[in-house]
């Protein structure tokens, strides 16, 4: 009883606390547009238009709270009749009559309803607690998208420098007549291709941006940018145990299970409520003129047309699809957290494939044609293609980086939090 009376205040300090962190963070993303992913996590979570949303259906949930703790679930009814009586030879007669009645629930439903209602609650806040884990998730993946592109802008304005630094020593070759203008021309195509594609990954990151500050409510400006790198730890972890931890922690498997007990307990409370409830109460009348009367009633239904056989069909089909659910779940979340530890395996195996096999020798053959190339030992084809090799292992490793990164927000996800 406790916990559901402080419900109104926890609400109250959680939304006061949500507008003071509003406050600071608006404050804070005048002076810096570039957040961490900690701080993105926190603006997100004080400005998500969608999230906040999600947080009122817990006021929701506590006004039936409310109304189930009602000392009755009927109000007192009040019966008042009163007629003339005109009488032969005899003073006419005015007579009134008051009745107060009052009916009773006395098979426990009052208990059962309180109970159904705190179920309810305790479900949606593990559904709201759901919706924190989705949005981080989502806050994580934006994160490292806009990472991803602004490190393949770098890549491409490297490329591009490369490419108009090759392209001068063409033109300048060229008049010195060592080259042919095919050669000449294929380095003003290399240098043009390297500026288009500077422009579009430019603009990539500019869009990125824009959706990493709709996830985090326009707190940090409208198109923040991330810090840090795509660095992400090894994890040490055996995958039937982070089952067995996604089914104790994940917030949407315990609503789902906090569902079934709702259900059920509202299906003890139907057949509570088919039970006739007797209505007690006193009456008073005036007859007569001089005749008082007072006395007691009592009243009780009769269930002989409404047996609520529609709501005990209702609650056993909504009981019996809340199971299923729990069971779908279940599955689902074997499948996810198998299918995650998979995909951050190999994402893990190909990043470090690609450090060893590909990006560093790429990189070191480059260094040594850059030198014959400068030396006057190499053609300018030769250079280019090195140069391609060179750039696309280094776009692949950020592009296998964040690979990694994604797949461990993916495993977070599934198990409901490993770090």
């Amino acid at each position: 009883m406790f916990w559901a009376k402080s419900l109104p205040l926890f609400i109250a300090v959680f939304i006061s606390a949500e507008g003071l962190l509003a406050r600071l963070a608006c404050a804070a993303s005048a002076a810096a547009r570039r957040v961490s992913l900690e701080e993105a996590i926190a603006f997100a979570i004080a400005g998500n238009p969608d999230y906040s949303a999600a947080s009122r259906e817990l006021l929701f949930v506590h006004g039936e709270l409310q109304r189930a703790n009602y000392v009755s679930q009927f109000n007192p009814e009040i019966l008042g009749t009163g007629d003339y009586r005109q009488r032969t030879r005899q003073t006419d007669a005015t007579d009134w009559r008051v009745d107060i009645a009052q009916q009773l629930e006395i098979f426990g439903q009052p208990a059962l309803r309180r109970r159904s209602a705190k179920f309810a609650v305790a479900r949606s806040e593990s559904e709201f607690a759901n919706q924190k884990r989705l949005l981080v998730a989502a806050v994580k993946l934006s994160f490292f998208e806009a990472i991803r592109t602004r490190l393949q802008s770098e890549l491409f304005s490297e490329l591009a420098a490369l490419d108009a630094r090759l392209n001068d020593a063409a033109k300048a070759r060229l008049t010195a007549g060592e080259i042919g203008q095919i050669d000449a021309n294929l380095a003003q195509v290399r240098y043009g291709q390297s500026i288009r594609d500077l422009t579009e990954a430019q603009s990539r990151y500019r869009i990125e941006c824009l959706s990493f500050g709709r996830l985090l409510g326009g707190l940090a400006g409208a198109a923040p940018e991330p810090s840090g790198d795509l660095k992400i730890d090894p994890l040490a972890a055996d995958p039937e145990r982070l089952i067995a931890i996604a089914k104790d922690q994940r917030p949407d498997y315990r609503a789902a299970t906090l569902e079934i007990e709702r259900l059920e307990t509202e299906t003890r409370l139907n057949r509570r409520l088919a039970l006739p409830n007797p209505t007690i109460g006193v009456f008073g009348a005036h007859e007569n003129n001089i005749e008082h009367i007072g006395g007691v009633m009592i009243g009780i239904p009769l269930p002989i047309f409404n047996q609520r056989q529609a709501e005990a069909t209702q609650n056993q089909a909504r009981l019996l699809q809340a199971r299923d659910r729990l069971r779908a779940l279940d599955l689902e979340i074997s499948r996810e957290v198998m299918a995650g530890w998979e995909r951050y395996q190999t994402a893990l195996q190909v990043v470090d494939i690609d450090r060893r096999n590909i990006v560093a020798p790429a990189r070191e053959s480059f260094d040594l044609l850059d030198a014959a190339f400068v030396a006057g030992k190499l053609d300018l084809l030769s250079l280019s293609v090195a140069e391609r090799q060179a750039f696309e292992a280094r776009i692949g490793d950020v592009n296998a980086r964040y690979n990694l990164a994604a797949a461990e927000v993916g495993l977070d996800l599934a198990v409901g939090g490993i770090r």
